[in-house]
């Protein structure tokens, strides 16, 4: 059953973006948003004190922002945050082109950290994201007709830019088998040894190729 309430129509586009408008999409970036040596990015927060180029509650859907536009987009330790994870994620995959790259970064269910935030709202697991995938909404739950595909999921994975976990050895030794063996450990023993963060990467699933953004070209 699709839970999803009716997708408004979308808002005009904010007058704010960038032209060319760039390939990366970095949502609550905050002060560190994506670094401009490796790419530019179009980033997106709340708070007008951050590196955001679009000040903007991404707990306001639709965002203003155009369709088909964005071949990889960045939530770092962000989802945890908003209110609506399947609103969240439908705008994601609007916004992303076919077959763009979606990198997640939140706090995984065991975390010491989780609640140490009073702003954090959830954590997630190595599942979390399956109920997007096509299989699993066919056969189980459809919340959602946005569609991705589960390409990595993986505890304590940072990209060289991000804020980097860097474990003992005997950390490492206990991740290595957790990773192996994640559904194991999930069931019966990730409240034994936490693990901070997980990290997905997923690629967004259309039915046809969309075409490229009329509003703002690709950089």
């Amino acid at each position: 059953m699709n839970t999803s309430p009716p997708t408004p129509p979308p808002l005009p586009l904010s007058a704010d973006l960038p032209e060319p408008l760039p390939e990366i999409l970095h949502l609550g970036c905050g002060q560190a948003k994506y670094p401009a040596k490796l790419g530019r990015a179009l980033g997106v927060d709340a708070e007008a004190a951050s590196a955001a180029d679009l000040v903007w509650d991404l707990n306001r859907l639709p965002w203003p922002l155009p369709s088909h536009a964005f071949s990889k987009i960045y939530l770092v330790n962000v989802l945890e945050h908003l209110d609506d994870v399947i609103g969240i994620m439908e705008e994601v995959y609007r916004v992303g082109r076919q077959d763009a790259e979606v990198v997640i970064l939140a706090p995984f269910a065991s975390s010491h950290h989780l609640w140490t935030d009073p702003t954090h709202k959830r954590a997630f697991t190595a599942r979390s994201f399956q109920y997007f995938t096509k299989a699993y909404a066919e056969r189980t739950f459809h919340y959602s007709d946005a569609r991705f595909e589960q390409l990595e999921v993986t505890y304590e994975r940072y990209e060289d830019w991000m804020w980097v976990y860097r474990p003992r050895w005997y950390d490492r030794m206990f991740l290595a088998l957790a990773n192996r063996y994640k559904d194991r450990y999930e069931r019966r023993f990730m409240y034994w040894y936490q693990v901070r963060n997980i990290y997905f990467r997923l690629r967004v699933l259309k039915p046809q190729a969309a075409p490229r953004a009329e509003d703002g070209g690709a950089a």
